[in-house]
């Protein structure tokens, strides 16, 4: 079956505003009468509704009567399409009842899980908390250095690299990456001038590599040849980056926001197991769920 008529039913469903849905059947009809669509009534309250339902406008801008008016000609042929889809038979449809159930079990959730609060309702201290407790592993920059290499695999080509590297300039960075570029066997840098980025001790680099790059201090310092797996290394330090922490200030919103996501988890799945207890699960071809203690 073509899924246009199920999107225009479930747009129906998420936005009806005259209609009676299962949702809505016995909320009140409030406000004059704006506009009837066969027996179907749109009304002031169905308006505001709507102003609420688009999230780039706000009630000022339906002041306007050209507006007002272009928001009542929308309903009416929401409302048309609407009846349509009703008449050939789409709310019946399987599809269709998912997603209204889905949208009813969106309100439910947010309605009982409201005790959760919001991501503002977690307290200052509580995000001071969790700061200290992911400091070192999240927010902590370690002491690293960046460097470029040269791989190759003939110790005695190697040797004659690294003279080439000490004989260049401090300054003289492009050279470096210039002999890089033309030396190096390690394809994945050759492009890049060797670069290997910055390093720091938790690298995945071999270890030699990560010692000797660590142990230098002074930009356009060479060191190696290092024997490696892969071959032999030189490297050229380009700078080095002071060990850093990120202030709370910075981290603090992302932290209350993942304390909200946890508390809420939290309740979400302390509501589906009073479900369990109150409603007999059982899975075919399986025994009944027994309710937890």
């Amino acid at each position: 079956m073509s899924t246009r008529p199920l999107q225009l039913l479930l747009l129906w469903l998420l936005t009806s505003c005259s209609g009676k849905t299962a949702l809505e059947e016995h909320e009140p009809v409030r406000g004059a009468l704006v506009a009837r669509v066969g027996s179907v009534e749109i009304r002031e309250d169905d308006l505001r509704r709507a102003m609420a339902r688009d999230p780039g406008a706000s009630a000022q801008r339906f002041e306007n009567p050209s507006a007002r008016r272009e928001l009542i000609d929308g309903l009416v042929r929401f409302e048309l399409l609407a009846q349509a889809a009703e008449r050939a038979g789409l709310t019946k449809d399987p599809d269709a009842i998912h997603a209204l159930r889905q949208i009813a079990v969106t309100k439910l959730v947010n309605r009982t899980l409201g005790e959760a609060g919001s991501p503002e309702s977690i307290t200052q201290a509580e995000v001071e908390r969790e700061y200290a407790a992911r400091q070192a592993s999240e927010f902590s920059l370690p002491e690293a250095a960046q460097v470029r290499h040269i791989r190759v695999s003939d110790p005695k080509r190697a040797e004659q690299i690294a003279a080439q590297a000490r004989s260049l300039s401090a300054g003289d960075e492009q050279a470096f990456a210039a002999l890089a570029s033309s030396q190096s066997e390690d394809s994945d840098t050759r492009a890049t001038g060797g670069d290997l980025g910055f390093i720091a001790v938790n690298s995945r680099l071999p270890p030699a590599i990560v010692r000797a790059a660590l142990d230098l201090k002074v930009p356009g310092e060479v060191a190696g040849p290092l024997q490696t797996e892969s071959g032999y290394e030189i490297l050229r330090l380009v700078t080095r980056r002071a060990a850093a922490v990120s202030p709370l200030s910075s981290v603090q919103g992302q932290l209350r926001q993942r304390l909200y996501q946890e508390r809420r988890a939290k309740a979400l799945e302390g509501f589906i197991a009073r479900l369990r207890v109150e409603t007999p699960v059982q899975v075919s071809g399986g025994e009944p769920e027994q309710p937890k203690p």
